[in-house]
Formats: structure tokens, sequence, C-alpha cells
């Protein structure tokens, strides 16, 4: 049976595409980021990952790819899972909101991590 296509929240799409947008210009809106995102959000950090960021060009369009589930969410916490196209390349974005609706993590990856699977050995021959 094939997987339903998520449903995505043009609310959160919309945030997902102005934080992005804002991050490759260096202009983080510091007042929707939760506390423990604002105490590892330094200046240098910003500067870097904009750096990074603007080198894949203008965004062209914003892909929902689903939830994001993390066990270490606070209670209340939804996270969420984009890839940004642009010009030059693409990335993907991790946001968790808190309940509150403050940005809880952010997180911008060159790929999808894929969980890595050990196959059992086979049993001995009877």
């Amino acid at each position: 049976m094939p997987t339903p296509t998520p449903v995505e929240d043009p609310s959160i799409t919309k945030l997902v595409r102005t934080q992005f947008v804002l991050w490759q210009a260096g202009s983080v809106n510091k007042d929707l980021y939760a506390q423990q995102v604002l105490d590892k959000l330094s200046d240098a950090t910003i500067a870097q990952t904009s750096k990074g960021l603007a080198q894949l060009g203008a965004l062209t369009e914003v892909v929902y790819l689903g939830p994001w589930i993390e066990p270490d969410f606070p209670p209340g916490a939804r996270g969420f899972v984009y890839q940004m196209r642009c010009t030059i390349g693409n990335v993907y974005l991790f946001l968790a909101l808190d309940p509150q609706g403050k940005i809880a993590t952010i997180l911008f990856k060159n790929r999808l991590d894929v969980e890595t699977v050990t196959p059992r050995p086979s049993p001995p021959p009877a």
C-alpha cells in the first residue's frame, strides 16, 4: 500500500520560506526563537550559516517532505522537514516549534540522514 502524501500546513511553509530567506541574508529575527536556540545563536554562527546558504542561490521552491519526530523534543513540540530548492543547489531544512510557537530547533543539512539497519545473522543450520 502506498504511503500517503504528507499534508503541509501553509502557515508553517510560509514561516519556513521566510526563515530560510532571512538566514540566507544573515538577518535572523531572534524574537521568533526559543531561549535554548538563542543561547547557541551567536553572530558568528549566523554569519557562517548565512554564507553557506547564500551560495545556493535564490530560493525557487519549498517542498514539504513530512513531519520530523525526535525523542528529545520538548513535550508538545512539532517538527517539520522541507527541501529548499535554490538556483544553484538544494538543502534540507529541519524546523521544530515548541508549544508556544517559538522555533525550538532549526537545522540545515545537505542530505537526509538514512537510518542504518543491521541485518540479523542467519540462524545456524539445523
